[in-house]
């Protein structure tokens, strides 16, 4: 029986619904499937696996720094195949040609790939009344994802395929904004510019316990404390149930970039939107 590692990152858990699809499409082909997701596990060894399946979201049209981070620290991989699934609320970008980018200098050969959308929880959105893919992965994309689990295990038995193309590069702008929340901006400029009201933080400790990055701590004083490994996700400020985290998307300079993104995204069939009003951590549809 082929042994299967599913290991992704979800915060929202949009991707881990399309991880768990694809397992029950792979274990309906006998195949033995464990799944990790990095926001909560530490990842295994890939000692005694036939295949490794790596989903992730796109943010800023790119992988995560946390999944490209267990990409570049693996060891060779001797030949074990992989799949890539991503996830992307509005274009994903180069973050699946990335993921399989590393996967193949690791020795890989990258077997399939699976891009959908999903739920973009993005706060800059949210605060400007919009959610980008709402109800996504729905039905439809699931399903599709329990046949791509199938067809993977069929591939590994032997049948033919063809290598997936890669996804069109984003367009310049979205290439400069990628390039300015590149991991070196992050850790040493956007980091230390979040700030916490400590007139309205209730010291719930919310923020702290839900960083994927472990990268918020709590002063003695109750209120909270960013390190400098920051994914830029923002889930802390989008999550606050009292409103009391800024960060540099509050300021007014990136208010014409959310904005452009906005009304490029708006103005494009293909991706489903809804009207929303985000408050004290919560989003509602209007």
């Amino acid at each position: 029986m082929p042994r299967i590692l599913i290991l992704y990152f979800s915060l929202s858990g949009s991707t881990a619904r399309v991880a768990e699809a694809m397992a029950f499409g792979l274990r309906a082909k006998a195949c033995r499937v464990d799944l990790c997701n990095l926001k909560d596990e530490r990842p295994p060894r890939l000692d005694g696996y036939d295949l490794l399946g790596i989903g992730s979201p796109a943010y800023y049209f790119r992988p995560p720094f946390n999944v490209m981070d267990y990409l570049n620290n693996l060891p060779d991989f001797e030949g074990l195949p992989s799949f890539v699934f991503t996830l992307h609320g509005t274009y994903p970008g180069d973050a699946g040609n990335a993921i399989r980018k590393a996967l193949e200098k690791k020795g890989s050969n990258v077997l399939g790939y699976f891009p959908c959308h999903g739920a973009d929880l993005f706060v800059g959105y949210l605060k400007a009344g919009i959610l980008f893919s709402p109800d996504h992965p729905n039905r439809e994309e699931l399903l599709q994802a329990e046949e791509f689990g199938r067809k993977i295990a069929t591939i590994m038995a032997g049948e033919g395929y063809t290598k997936p193309q890669n996804d069109p590069p984003p367009s310049l702008i979205y290439m400069v904004e990628r390039f300015v929340t590149n991991r070196f901006l992050a850790r040493t400029i956007f980091t230390r510019l979040f700030r916490v009201n400590k007139k309205k933080c209730s010291s719930c400790g919310l923020c702290s316990q839900e960083c994927p990055a472990q990268n918020i701590a709590m002063h003695q004083k109750g209120y909270p404390v960013w390190n400098n490994h920051c994914l830029l996700c923002f889930h802390c400020q989008m999550q606050c149930p009292e409103e009391s985290i800024s960060s540099p998307m509050s300021w007014l300079i990136f208010q014409p970039v959310i904005h452009y993104n906005i009304s490029q995204a708006t103005q494009d069939a293909a991706i489903e939107h809804a009207r929303v009003e985000h408050n004290n951590g919560e989003t509602t549809r209007l």
